[in-house]
């Protein structure tokens, strides 16, 4: 699997990328210990080799992805009061019952006063809105 044609890219990025950043760790590791330097350039030494670890994990993780797929998320789960332990619904499943709920629910009461003005407020909004166009 790593030794694809696929995959040479991504080795040679990597290659490239932790090579430059260990170049310009070693190269701000040097300013720091000349007189023009200091601190500041000491820790931009350090973010560097940080990025290179970071561009190295990635990758390790990027193909350890490929070879032996992502782990699949675990269900978190209740305890309700009595003891007796639920798995709660998984996202995808409470998207669903969100929408069953919505198709389900009744459709809002026309002869009610209140929101009958308020439609009638809302429309004279719109008109003078147009008009005024």
């Amino acid at each position: 699997m790593a030794f694809t044609l696929r995959w040479f890219p991504r080795h040679l990025a990597m290659l490239v990328i932790v090579t430059a950043f260990s170049l310009l760790g070693r190269w701000q590791w040097d300013v720091s210990n000349s007189q023009r330097g200091g601190l500041q350039n000491l820790l931009y030494a350090f973010q560097w080799w940080a990025m290179a670890a970071i561009v190295i994990y990635g990758w390790w993780r990027l193909l350890h992805d490929a070879v032996h797929g992502r782990p699949a998320p675990k269900q978190p789960v209740a305890t309700v009061p009595d003891g007796e332990a639920w798995a709660l619904p998984r996202r995808a499943d409470a998207a669903s019952d969100l929408v069953e709920a919505r198709d389900t629910m009744a459709a809002p009461d026309e002869t009610d006063e209140e929101l009958a003005r308020y439609n009638e407020y809302l429309a004279a909004l719109n008109r003078r809105a147009q008009s005024a166009r």
